[in-house]
């Protein structure tokens, strides 16, 4: 009777019976399809160093003919709707496994075991070859440098995780600090966005100095993206993404206590540890601590100025991780930063008046993060989840150049809602959510207050991704936020990528990113120059798009496995902050494109390891870098446009001596119009080419290791990195120009101790 009132109800509101019975139809199809039972199911491989076996996770389980599937999740478990009819055929597969076909006659609990297709010795010479990861099931293009890379040099923090990594180019921001940038793709890390742990950090002023207050020892990883990125993350990235994984307490590859010293030649030493403990079984915590401290006075070029300025920092990270073992997931962490530097002139070179106190540089950084993430996971459907972020920093920067000083607080606060689950199948995924970013910038350059610069930004993204059987993905995302000051800002970006065989893919991406750029502080370096800073007109958002493509190949050739990639990206903007150290030798502009904007960066990679124990890595990087300023399309200055990298690793049979050798030919740059320097004359339009190498040897042993090495081992230094270095009070002071290193070589020596 109720059916019947129901259709007599609509009839009367004049929608046909005919449409109403071929929808209901289609409901009572569609319940029936999504009631139906699923098949669950593991996938392991046999362990013979531990004679266990082991979880496979990310295996492919698809049904034939349909290719209906899934994958298993970090437990090795899948979960598949059910087959048509049975007995049905599955199959299961995964690189470097032999495939399996299972005949399955009903909705039963499976278990299946892939057997390897290497045997043991090819399966090592594989995971050594891992420390810089290329996957071949992710459709973005990331490259995963792991702890085995991380080893290969001193790496005392983030800045100096780099130097084995052809795609990051570390250089020199100035001659009074020592600060150092990263470049990806030719251009600043302010345009790479940098996170930890998938919260976007160190922005704003934090990005001066941020890469020196991430330890190096405290890193997991450092997954680096190419190109646009995700959605998800935010619209600031323009040519990648940088995010750290910290150690976590969980992981039976943590050590219970780790302490790491290290020491310089120059003076320099450092204390890194980190404590573990696990309550209970559902509780963890982990406590860090980290400081360096330098204050030896070193002038070897003469000048007057300190090459390596006096450092300080103190840096305490304590994380919390609860796992029930059923839904929840969370994690709380607190972390503290103190960081001072002090450098200049070691005496004053002008005595008369009025300045007859010596130039001085000085950056005092006090930073305070707190933040707690809330997971609901779904372990009958692995593919569904929920994720909840909030972090709040307060960071506080003092600096002062000779007689220029720039001051700032900085507080930000961020929240973010992700939820994730399939649609119809489990290769149609989709992750949506909401997210809220508050940042309040208070500054005074000089001693004037700048009015405050607040943003307010909240927004919706959505990120579709198509996966089949992991030969063909696509990644599509679209995100709006409303910016309290430039309204509506809308990001797009596409991600593919398509396997012709198991061993070789071909990725292929395209995006957009907004950023408001900071003025003074991401031209901090600037302020190491007498000349007048010049803004001529109000700052716009800087947009861009980039477009890349990815070919990756990996191989294996005399027993040998390898791998080969190579890349294209470019980089558009429509608009952009410039500055113009180019037009003026008196002074630096800023104002905004008026013009083309454009980076064009290739990049080519080869890992292979010629016998066994013998890995090398040589890679070639070309970027093209061009900007309009003034009206004329010029090359970027201090970009190399050409960079080789080559790197030796080597390993005894039972790795207890390791020996790695990197050696590094950097282009010539294009140098900005500066002053006349009294010794060396007028500098000339480009830099020169160089080489510098690295060298370190570990020795292992059961629970400690020592290390040994140098940095910039030909001890290449720039020659008169300071233009009038004896008169920095002059209207003809410049710091800024800097294509080299300037502190030349570092001989150093560590002691690494742990107890599982």
């Amino acid at each position: 009777m109720k059916i019947k009132f129901i259709f007599e109800r609509i009839e009367k509101y004049h929608f046909p019976r005919r449409v109403l019975s071929g929808l209901i139809l289609a409901l009572l199809f569609s319940l029936q399809v999504y009631s139906q039972a699923t098949v669950k199911g593991s996938v392991a491989e046999w362990n013979t160093e531990m004679n266990m076996e082991m979880p496979l996770p990310g295996a492919n389980v698809y049904w034939l003919p349909s290719l209906d599937g899934t994958s298993s999740d970090q437990q090795g478990r899948f979960t598949l709707r059910s087959a048509d009819a049975y007995p049905a055929k599955l199959v299961v597969s995964f690189v470097g496994y032999k495939s399996d076909t299972v005949l399955v006659k009903s909705n039963s609990d499976l278990h299946i075991r892939l057997v390897k297709i290497l045997d043991l010795k090819e399966v090592q010479v594989a995971a050594k070859q891992e420390a810089v990861g290329l996957s071949m099931i992710n459709p973005i293009n990331v490259e995963k440098i792991n702890q085995k890379e991380l080893l290969k040099a001193a790496c005392c923090n983030l800045s100096e995780a780099f130097e084995t990594s052809p795609t990051v180019n570390v250089s020199y921001k100035d001659a009074v600090t020592g600060a150092k940038e990263i470049q990806m793709l030719g251009l600043s890390g302010t345009y790479s966005q940098l996170m930890t742990e998938n919260i976007p950090n160190m922005r704003g002023i934090a990005s001066v100095y941020g890469l020196s207050f991430i330890p190096g020892p405290w890193m997991e990883s450092i997954q680096v993206t190419k190109g646009s990125g995700s959605v998800v993350n935010g619209y600031e990235s323009t040519t990648g993404q940088i995010n750290v994984e910290f150690k976590k307490p969980m992981e039976t590859t943590t050590p219970k206590f780790y302490l790491n010293l290290f020491a310089e030649g120059n003076g320099s030493t450092e204390i890194n540890t980190f404590y573990t403990r696990k309550i209970n079984s559902k509780w963890s915590s982990m406590l860090f601590l980290h400081g360096n401290y330098m204050d030896r006075n070193i002038d070897r070029n003469k000048d007057g100025f300190l090459d390596m300025m006096h450092n300080k920092q103190i840096n305490v990270y304590n994380r919390w991780m609860y796992h029930s073992g059923k839904k929840l997931e969370s994690q709380l962490g607190v972390r503290f930063l103190a960081d001072k530097r002090e450098g200049g002139q070691l005496h004053s070179t002008v005595n008369p008046a009025p300045h007859p106190h010596p130039y001085l540089t000085s950056i005092d950084s006090r930073r305070l993060e707190v933040y707690g993430k809330l997971g609901f996971v779904y372990p009958g459907t692995p593919f569904k989840s929920i994720g909840n972020i909030i972090q709040g920093t307060v960071h506080t920067m003092n600096s002062k150049f000779g007689l220029k000083s720039y001051d700032a607080i900085q507080k930000t606060f961020y929240i973010q809602s992700i939820y994730q689950n399939i649609l119809w199948k489990s290769e149609h995924q989709y992750k949506t959510g909401i997210v809220f970013r508050y940042d309040g910038l208070e500054q005074k350059y000089n001693f004037l207050e700048i009015p405050i610069a607040e943003e307010a930004v909240p927004g919706v993204f959505f990120e579709y991704t198509y996966n089949h059987i992991d030969k063909t993905s696509v990644v599509l995302g679209l995100r709006e936020d409303y910016h309290s000051d430039y309204g509506w800002v809308f990001t797009p970006r596409f991600h593919g990528k398509h396997n012709f065989t198991d061993n070789f893919l071909m990725r292929a991406s395209a995006g957009s990113s907004f950023r408001v750029p900071y003025l003074y502080a991401d031209n901090i370096s600037s302020f190491a120059s007498s000349k007048e800073l010049f803004v001529t007109e109000e700052i716009k958002p800087e947009k861009a798009w980039n477009y890349g493509i990815n070919l990756t190949w990996k191989f294996e050739l005399g027993h040998h496995e390898g791998s080969f990639s190579a890349d294209f990206y470019r980089t558009d903007f429509s608009n952009q902050l410039v500055m113009d150290a180019f037009s003026d030798s008196t002074r630096i502009l800023f104002y905004n494109l008026k013009g083309d904007s454009y980076s064009n960066s290739f990049q080519a990679m080869l890992n292979y390891e010629l016998v066994e124990n013998l890995g090398i890595r040589i890679a070639y990087k070309f970027d093209d870098v061009k900007s309009t300023y003034q009206g004329k399309l010029e090359q970027k200055p201090l970009v190399s446009r050409e960079k080789v990298l080559a790197n030796i690793s080597f390993a005894t049979n039972n790795e207890h001596w390791k020996f790695d050798y990197t050696v590094v030919w950097d282009g010539p740059k294009k140098l900005e119009t500066t002053y006349t320097d009294p010794d060396a004359g007028a500098l000339p339009s480009y830099s020169p080419d160089f080489v510098v190498m690295h060298f370190q040897v570990t020795k292992v042993f059961r629970r400690f290791e020592l290390y040994a090495g140098a940095e910039n081992f030909l001890d290449y230094r720039q020659e008169h990195p300071i233009i009038n270095a004896e008169n920095p009070f002059s209207n003809t002071f410049d710091a800024t120009n800097i294509y080299a290193p300037i502190d030349g070589r570092r001989i150093y020596a560590g002691l690494r101790y742990s107890i599982k």
